[in-house]
């Protein structure tokens, strides 16, 4: 005896099987494609930040020349301090290059 076919019919579980497999592969595709990158600009963000918040802390070294020795066991008084900023200072702006005035070449000219 041959095999009847089936008499197919509307089957609303498969049609709910069908939209959820649709939303999920739809949400695998917006992760991969569209929080990934910006979760690696956010890494680049984080580290870009750190570093621009250690330059304005002055996370750098104090420079050599305006380097000396303390003793621990003296506190610092006022004036010291302030003398030591104003020999930091100093030699901050010694590295600087100074800004040209408006009008003033390097050339000499008529």
């Amino acid at each position: 005896m041959p095999e009847q076919p089936t008499n197919e019919q509307y089957n609303p579980l498969a049609l709910f099987a069908i939209v959820i497999g649709a939303l999920l592969l739809f949400a695998v595709f917006f992760i991969g494609f569209l929080v990934a990158p910006l979760a690696i600009l956010l890494v680049f963000y984080v580290v870009y930040s750190a570093m621009d918040r250690s330059k304005k802390s002055g996370g750098g070294h104090a420079p050599a020349e305006a380097e000396e020795e303390y003793d621990d066991e003296v506190p610092d008084t006022a004036a010291d301090r302030l003398a030591r900023e104003a020999a930091q200072r100093r030699a901050v702006m010694e590295r600087m290059e100074p800004e040209p005035v408006a009008g003033q070449t390097d050339r000499p000219g008529p």
